[in-house]
C-alpha cells in the first residue's frame, strides 16, 4: 500500500516535471525571439551602413527569411507570462524544500531574482494594466480566462460595467490582431449575459483612449438608463439644430 506522504512526494515530482517542461518552452520561445530582434536590428545597421560588409550577405538572407513568410515571426514572450511561471516555481520548489529536498532550495532563490526583475520591467513600464495583470496592482478580477482579465473599473458608469484587458501588453484593437480577437472573443462572452449592452474600445488620444493597452468596455444597458455613448452630446446637438 502506498501511503499518503508517498503520494504527496509523486505529485510534487510530476509538477517539477511539467515545471521544467515549461521552462524549457519558455527558454526556447525567448531565444528564437531574440535571434529574430537580433536579425531585425542586423538588418536595419545595415541600412545605415552601420554593419560589417562581409557580413551583408548573411544578414539580407536571413531577413528575407522572416519578410518572405518562409519563416514565422515569433511572438514576443511577455512579462506577465514570466512572472506567472517564475511564481509557479516557487511554490512547486518551495514545496519540495518543505519536503526535505535541499537540493531545490537553490531554485527558489533563482526563480524569486527572476520574479524581482521581471516585476521591475512591468513598475517600470508605468502601465496601469500590465500591473494589474501582474498582480503588483489590486484590481476586484470578475474574470479570469488565463490570457484575458475582466475586472471592474474604477468609478465605472453602471453597476455592471466591466473591463476586459489581455495580460499581454499591447497598445490597443489595431495593434494585434490575434490579441484583440481573443479579448474580443472574452468580451462578447460578458456580453452574452446581458439582454442589452455596449462594447466599446478606443484606439489614440483623439478618440477618448486614456491609458494605452488594450481594454474594452462592457457596460449593460437599460431601457431609459440615459447613459450617453461618446458621441450622444454631438448626435443630439445635430438633432436640436435640425429642428430649430
Amino acid at each position: 500500500m502506498t501511503d499518503t506522504t508517498t503520494v504527496g512526494t509523486l505529485d510534487l515530482y510530476r509538477q517539477l516535471a511539467d515545471l521544467q517542461r515549461e521552462s524549457d518552452r519558455l527558454r526556447v520561445a525567448v531565444a528564437v525571439r531574440l535571434a529574430y530582434e537580433d536579425a531585425v536590428a542586423q538588418h536595419d545597421e545595415l541600412g545605415k551602413g552601420w554593419a560589417d560588409p562581409r557580413n551583408a550577405d548573411a544578414i539580407r538572407r536571413e531577413a528575407a527569411e522572416y519578410l518572405s513568410g518562409r519563416r514565422t515571426v515569433p511572438p514576443p514572450v511577455s512579462s506577465v507570462e514570466l512572472i506567472a511561471h517564475a511564481r509557479r516555481r516557487i511554490e512547486v520548489l518551495g514545496r519540495l524544500v518543505e519536503a526535505g529536498v535541499e537540493e531545490a532550495a537553490e531554485g527558489v532563490v533563482e526563480a524569486e531574482a527572476e520574479l524581482a526583475d521581471e516585476l521591475r520591467k512591468i513598475e517600470a513600464t508605468g502601465c496601469a494594466f500590465c500591473s494589474i495583470a501582474a498582480g503588483i496592482a489590486p484590481a476586484t478580477v470578475v474574470r479570469d480566462w488565463g490570457d484575458v482579465l475582466a475586472i471592474r473599473p474604477r468609478g465605472g458608469v453602471n453597476e455592471g460595467h466591466l473591463l476586459v484587458i489581455p495580460r499581454t501588453h499591447v497598445e490597443d484593437a489595431g495593434a494585434d490582431p490575434k490579441v484583440s480577437g481573443r479579448t474580443m472573443e472574452c468580451a462578447t462572452e460578458l456580453m452574452a449575459e446581458h439582454s442589452a449592452a455596449n462594447i466599446i474600445t478606443s484606439k489614440g488620444a483623439a478618440a477618448t483612449q486614456t491609458v494605452h493597452h488594450l481594454h474594452i468596455h462592457v457596460v449593460p444597458r437599460t431601457t431609459g438608463d440615459g447613459l450617453p455613448l461618446p458621441w450622444t452630446p454631438q448626435h443630439a446637438a445635430r438633432q436640436d439644430g435640425g429642428n430649430q
